[in-house]
């Protein structure tokens, strides 16, 4: 027995938990290869949070039954709801039903808020929420409860607006973020507005409400307080007012919920207000009129100050917050800037409907995923770095022509090497490397940004030399292993492969990676390292071809396991990475028939829901193959996204909604995009296909497609119908050195193909040459 393990037993011992206890704990670590590995420490705060939230929102709202809740515990309380969870003997409650918002925010700023699908506005990470009732002429209307509400975005932009029926017309409230001159010292300038509209013939009243929770569960609010225009949480400037409230009233948990106040028309007037609630359940709602057509603004400051106990710190916060300007930026200008600011890049016009729509929005949030030196997967769960998801966001973002916002991120990436040649975002994480070589690549294939390959060349050189050495450490106990020769050593890798084990993920990313980095240091120059990353990729590719051969006949089926040690279950899905987007087998390859199931692909590891950009995997390789079910998998990702245009993780099956990882997940958004991309321009061993899948509302409507990026160059072709046959116009400005590209069209022609980089083809009769191009 290890001195750990001694230690682990007798503290376990003073708490009375006795050793056919502490058994379930470690036959649990032998699911996996969790012998050999350690929990990464990065992500112990992220669960520390995510449970203690969960046991303080279980304890408060068994209590509370009387509270107004946001949307997602409303359902999840409510008997008669269909999202009802029963709790039973578990300590926890946390959103498994709801998992859906909208970030709002600034171009390359890290600073996000959030809208859940009613309205309620989280400006602070895990912090506190701005809610919003209405009085009208028939009573008051509750977003989180009512049924009548709708969302959608003004423009397919970043702005969120969410509407209330109201007698004769609606209330809407509309979301956005500005960079703005509300700079007080601490609060800087960027914010998030709530423009509140009266689109009634009668007068209303709004009701702004700080509530202590957000779309995860509940947060810690220990004072709130009204200051005239201003309102302080726990210190720090929260919201700023056009006027004083006409009323106001504030509790804490003991002294019941403030929406029992204003429902029932006790709310008074006031200037100054101020509660303390040690339960940290302090809440403030303050009333403002609204009259016919008449619009009001508030301003959510996105800098979150340090808390502080300190009253006389608290006040000098408030006395310098300065007033809200008067020309804060309506909702209108800011859909228009964002127009402008995106309208570049790749170019489409896309037949109308919910599909186009849903990629004019992506394209957007895509930028805003961006943030400077980083891009992130989520505003909110996941608002952090990792490479794997950043590969795929950073492609997307290639993909569509935003080359200066991926060179960026992929420049920041010598700083996050270590000297051993590991890119570090996460311990045991061992498709790193792969993946941001992987990144690299695709980033100059698409962009052909030699200046950036050449600065990044020592990086990449010890990032492929990582991948060789660490595939070769192994525990001494596993070194006999013959089907995990040469492979890499067990690690934590994606969560939906399931607990710590030995992945092919790991290995085909890895592979990719040094077959890039080969590619990558002959344009850097550098062909003796070149020469030596394509000696280790030939062996590691030796040595993983002989552990899927040997786990092939220890299973007795073609099918990939998620690693050498696993039999055939959910986990497979992250062997399709090998077929796309790494292209290291072919979608034809019978290994890969076994995953083609359904129309969304069912995870039970982890994720235990419909998965988004799982599904998309399936479609992916449905699409190199040329199975038209890959449009059955697009039809039902774009049926199941939210008025605004977002993915969760994972989709409930009976509900619809959200049941795992961040509500507005950038992996989704990014492969979603990129689809769409591959339906319109993909590339293939010979060339570049044209239109491999046409969506049966598309045929017979024009489709123009300006400057795409591909390996070959930039494409444009415009599509159009005449007497019911397809006529294509194309021009390709190749990238220096590419040699001759065959383009297809598999979705209109089967048998068409031409080498001309410019032309017009009625498709029934072959093509035409031109000679003359057309403006791009």
């Amino acid at each position: 027995m290890g001195i750990r393990t001694w230690m682990l037993r007798r503290a376990m011992g003073r708490l009375r938990i006795t050793d056919d206890i502490v058994r379930y704990l470690s036959t649990f670590q032998r699911l996996g290869e969790t012998v050999e590995v350690e929990v990464p420490g990065e992500l112990l705060p992220v669960g520390a949070r995510t449970v203690f939230r969960a046991v303080r929102t279980r304890a408060a709202a068994q209590l509370g039954m009387d509270w107004v809740w946001p949307w997602w515990l409303e359902r999840q309380l409510d008997p008669r709801s269909p999202a009802f969870v029963p709790r039973g003997h578990l300590p926890l409650l946390t959103n498994v039903t709801g998992r859906a918002w909208t970030m709002v925010g600034n171009p390359r700023s890290s600073r996000k808020a959030i809208v859940d699908p009613r309205g309620l506005v989280t400006p602070w990470y895990d912090g506190w929420s701005l809610d919003w009732w209405v009085e009208a002429q028939d009573g008051w209307h509750v977003p989180s409860r009512d049924v009548g509400v709708d969302q959608r975005l003004v423009d397919g932009t970043p702005v969120v607006e969410t509407t209330v029926g109201v007698p004769g017309g609606q209330a809407a409230h509309r979301v956005y973020a500005v960079t703005t001159g509300v700079a007080g010292a601490g609060v800087g300038t960027e914010v998030a507005v709530v423009e509140l509209e009266n689109r009634s013939p009668a007068a209303i009243a709004v009701a702004l409400a700080v509530r202590p929770y957000n779309p995860e569960g509940l947060a810690v609010v220990e004072r709130v307080a009204l200051e005239d225009r201003r309102v302080m949480v726990d210190g720090r400037p929260a919201l700023l007012l056009p006027r004083p409230p006409s009323a106001v009233t504030g509790s804490t948990f003991a002294g019941g919920d403030s929406a029992g106040t204003v429902l029932r028309g006790g709310a008074r007037a006031r200037s100054h207000v101020s509660v303390r609630c040690d339960v940290g359940l302090a809440q403030l709602a303050l009333v403002l009129p609204l009259a016919p057509s008449a619009t009001l603004r508030a301003v959510l400051p996105l800098v979150a100050e340090r808390r502080t106990r300190r009253r006389r710190l608290a006040r000098r916060r408030a006395e310098r917050v300065p007033e809200l300007p008067a020309a804060l930026p309506s909702s209108a200008a800011t859909a228009r800037d964002w127009r402008t600011r995106t309208d570049r890049g790749m170019d489409l016009s896309l037949p109308g409907g919910r599909l186009a729509d849903a990629v004019d929005a992506c394209r957007r949030f895509l930028v805003l995923f961006h943030e400077g030196n980083e891009v992130r997967p989520g505003p909110f769960t996941y608002h952090r770095f990792w490479f794997r998801d950043a590969a795929y966001l950073l492609t997307a973002l290639n993909r569509y022509g935003f080359h200066a916002e991926a060179a960026e991120v992929l420049a920041s990436y010598p700083e996050r090497q270590g000297h051993d040649g590991f890119f570090f975002s996460q311990r045991q994480e061992w498709d790193a490397n792969g993946a941001a070589l992987w990144a690299l690549a695709e980033h100059w294939r698409l962009s052909r940004d030699d200046e950036l390959v050449v600065r990044l060349a020592p990086t990449i050189a010890r990032a492929a030399a990582w991948i060789e050495h660490k595939r070769h450490t192994k525990p001494r106990s596993r070194r006999s292993d013959p089907a995990l020769r040469g492979l890499m050593p067990a690690g934590v890798s994606a969560e939906h492969l399931g607990p710590f084990d030995y992945f092919y993920w790991d290995d085909f990313w890895s592979l990719r990676g040094v077959l890039d980095a080969a590619s990558l240091l002959r344009v850097a120059g550098d062909e003796p390292a070149a020469a030596r990353a394509d000696e280790w990729a030939a062996a590691m590719r030796a040595d993983l071809w002989s552990s899927l051969e040997r786990t092939s006949r220890h299973l007795g089926t073609l099918v990939i396991p998620a690693g050498p040690h696993r039999r055939v279950d959910p986990g497979i899905i992250g062997s399709l990475v090998a077929c796309h987007p790494l292209g290291l087998i072919a979608p034809l390859d019978p290994a890969m028939a076994a995953f083609m199931m359904g129309s969304a692909f069912f995870h039970g590891i982890s994720h235990t829901g419909l998965g988004t950009y799982l599904t998309l995997q399936l479609a992916f390789v449905e699409l190199a193959a040329g199975d038209r079910r890959a449009l059955d998998r697009l039809e039902w990702l774009v049926g199941a996204a939210t008025p605004t245009f977002t993915w969760p993780e994972a989709i409930h099956p009976r509900l619809g909604d959200g049941c795992m990882g961040d509500g507005h997940h950038g992996w989704a958004t990014a492969d979603f995009v990129s689809f769409v991309r591959e339906l319109l321009v993909r590339e293939t061993d010979e060339g570049l296909a044209l239109c491999t899948m046409l969506p049966e509302e598309w045929r017979g409507r024009p489709i123009t497609v300006r400057r795409a990026p591909t390996h070959k160059g930039a494409l444009s072709f415009q599509l159009w119908w005449e007497a019911g046959r397809a006529v294509l116009r194309w021009e390709l400005r190749q990238h220096p050195g590419v040699g001759t590209v065959r383009l297809t069209a598999p979705g209109l022609d089967a048998g068409w193909s031409s080498t001309e980089l410019r032309g017009e083809a009625d498709l029934a009769a072959g093509a035409l040459a031109r000679s003359g191009g057309w403006s791009s």
